[in-house]
């Protein structure tokens, strides 16, 4: 079994590796990054890069080409198997980013994990469970149950500023009482 720097690696991690080995290292960010590698000045971004059991790296993690497929791949390593168990974004993102980089990584994980049949059979409800419904009471007479409503600070007239309804819940039929602010105030203590 193949190891990188001391670490033993699955059939799958070996297929990845193979494919990315064997791809054609032309691709525009591999061929830039050994460009830079390859400058005299040696800029700050250059040490980022390094080239390790003929595995391009970025920061310590293996760059992956522009390849969908590979990458798909990758994240079905880390994201569909029984023992990951379909972790969500952020798990999925910090277990690939162990050992892999590639540009928009982020975004790529989102997409695929936002089309996951099964992550999306099994998302968590987001609020509380909804209670049974409870019948509403049948109101037998009419003016058993009364609706009242105070219309306050109107203009007066003929002495009155204050419009009182009273509605029958079961008719809906309203009666208007016009009355002096002062009276309801008293009444109501």
């Amino acid at each position: 079994m193949r190891t990188l720097e001391g670490v033993e690696l699955t059939g799958i991690e070996q297929n990845i590796l193979s494919i990315i080995c064997n791809r054609d290292q032309e691709e525009p960010i591999a061929k830039a990054a050994r460009e830079l590698r390859g400058s005299a000045n040696g800029a700050i971004h250059s040490l980022e890069w390094s080239n390790i059991d003929s595995l391009l790296q970025f920061r310590e993690k293996i760059y992956i080409p522009q390849s969908p497929n590979l990458c798909r791949q990758i994240i079905v390593l880390f994201h569909d198997t029984q023992i990951t168990g379909h972790p969500r974004y952020w798990k999925t993102l910090e277990l690939v980013f162990q050992n892999y980089w590639w540009p928009q990584m982020s975004r790529y994980i989102s997409q695929y994990i936002s089309t996951c049949n099964l992550c999306l059979q099994r998302k968590p409800w987001q609020y509380s469970p909804v209670g049974e419904l409870q019948l509403l009471s049948v109101l037998d007479a009419q003016w058993d149950t009364l609706s009242v409503n105070f219309m306050v600070k109107l203009p007066e007239s003929s002495e009155h500023n204050t419009i009182i309804t009273v509605m029958d819940s079961i008719s809906k039929r309203v009666h208007f009482v016009s009355m002096l602010s002062q009276t309801c105030k008293a009444g109501a203590k």
